[in-house]
């Protein structure tokens, strides 16, 4: 990306994130009003603040502050001390109105990230058609492509690996197969000899705002032979259902190692291409690397715009917030099982986020905020201290019992829980940024 396009992506996570958060407040914000509860300030970000304001005989400050990484609702009840000369009644305090009133505005901010991640969501899929990546080229003319025959809609010939997955009632299905960083892949060409090593190209598409140009869009992995393979339980079961296939390749992507490096140096491979007539023109390519990178060979491939019945984007509406609802809680559980390596915080958002907005539609954008939308509402319903489900799970307490939980043990819980999750935001944080460095 350009640098003006990384400074609009940067100003756009922040009108997101912000937005985000603004609507979980106002959540908060809204039920206390609803129930009279004395609202002291309405916040959006921590630290000094820009901006602060009230309107003419109204109770309620409306602040901006310097670090738009969070805010809060701050509530007569919750230690906040009123103005100066400024009585407030018992009744309109946040421990002075029924605990079932109580749980609905700590509530009221999670349903609102969770109605705002389904309108998003409903946004991305009614307001824009459905972008496809095809295999479908465009040939430059006179490019080693084009004189060996290929030429504009023929398509690239390539396989597309399944791994089989057993179900608790040991039935096998098959499903695509994807690398460690959760994307789908397809194989170019399946045994790429170089410096006396095999190697596998692969191909995934990075962008659909445009043409997919294919040197950009090929990595070369370390091949593990079939051998190799059935030896290995892991990759044993990831590619079951494709060493099956009657014309199963020799080698195989190893995605546990780095992918290969190209360092300024000319690998050949051959590419294969199907006319209409299904006739194949397999090409030998001397794939060309310079500072790193493929050198365009004059091979894109074609995106393709769908309008899918307004039905189908309504029932997709509906099955990617349940899926993705469902990610979120299995992300968490991963938490217990295999620690925060899958994690990713503000940088990795961040990070991401600007990945989007230069390679995808705006609509792709819209689905991944509605995605951290819903993510924002799980999480925050989590029992731990300093999220709202710990004070919902403290109050339902208290309601239940009808006893008051000590302030004293509350405070000890709350400042062992926040700090924990201070310690887990830096954790995530360094490993956010171990990623994007790529050491990690």
């Amino acid at each position: 990306m350009s640098w003006w396009e990384w400074v609009i992506s940067i100003v756009l996570f922040i009108v997101a994130l912000s937005s985000l958060i603004a609507i979980h407040e106002a959540g908060h914000l809204s039920m206390a009003k609803l129930f009279n509860v004395y609202c002291y300030e309405y916040s959006i970000g921590f630290g000094p603040a820009l901006l602060k304001k009230k309107r003419k005989n109204g109770e309620t400050y409306f602040c901006l502050r310097a670090v738009p990484l969070g805010g809060f609702v701050s509530m007569y009840g919750e230690g906040a001390e009123p103005e100066p000369g400024l009585e407030i009644p018992k009744e309109r305090s946040i421990e002075g109105i029924k605990k079932w009133k109580k749980v609905i505005i700590l509530s009221a901010g999670v349903i609102l990230n969770a109605v705002t991640s389904l309108v998003l969501i409903f946004i991305s899929n009614v307001a824009f058609p459905l972008v496809r990546t095809t295999s479908f080229t465009k040939v430059a003319p006179e490019s080693i492509v084009y004189n060996a025959g290929v030429r504009d809609d023929d398509r690239l010939a390539i396989s597309y690996p399944k791994s089989k997955e057993v179900d608790d009632n040991g039935v096998k299905k098959v499903s695509p197969f994807v690398t460690n960083d959760g994307q789908a892949f397809f194989v170019v060409d399946s045994d790429v000899v170089h410096n006396d090593h095999h190697y596998v190209l692969t191909y995934y598409p990075v962008t659909t705002k445009r043409d997919n140009v294919l040197s950009e869009c090929l990595t070369l992995y370390v091949g593990v032979s079939k051998e190799e393979v059935m030896n290995d339980d892991d990759y044993k079961t990831q590619y079951s259902s494709w060493i099956e296939e009657e014309n199963s390749p020799a080698f195989y992507p190893r995605f546990k190692d780095n992918t290969f490096k190209f360092i300024n140096e000319e690998i050949p491979v051959k590419i294969s291409f199907k006319n209409q007539n299904n006739e194949i023109t397999t090409v030998d390519i001397p794939l060309k690397a310079q500072d790193g990178k493929l050198v365009d060979f004059g091979v894109s491939l074609q995106i393709q715009n769908e309008w899918l019945p307004f039905g189908d984007r309504i029932k997709n509406t509906f099955s990617d917030f349940g899926n993705a609802s469902v990610a979120v809680f299995k992300g968490i559980g991963t938490l217990f099982t295999g620690g925060i390596k899958n994690m990713s915080g503000i940088v990795g958002i961040a990070n991401y986020s600007a990945q989007l907005y230069g390679s995808y539609t705006f609509a792709t954008y819209l689905y991944f905020w509605g995605l951290i939308s819903v993510n924002l509402a799980i999480f925050n319903l989590l029992p731990f201290p300093g999220l709202d489900g710990w004070q919902i799970l403290v109050t339902t307490i208290e309601g239940v019992s009808h006893k008051k939980v000590p302030d004293k043990v509350k405070n000890i819980v709350s400042f062992i829980g926040l700090a924990l999750l201070f310690l887990l935001m830096i954790a995530v944080v360094v490993m956010d940024i171990l990623r994007i460095t790529g050491v990690m």
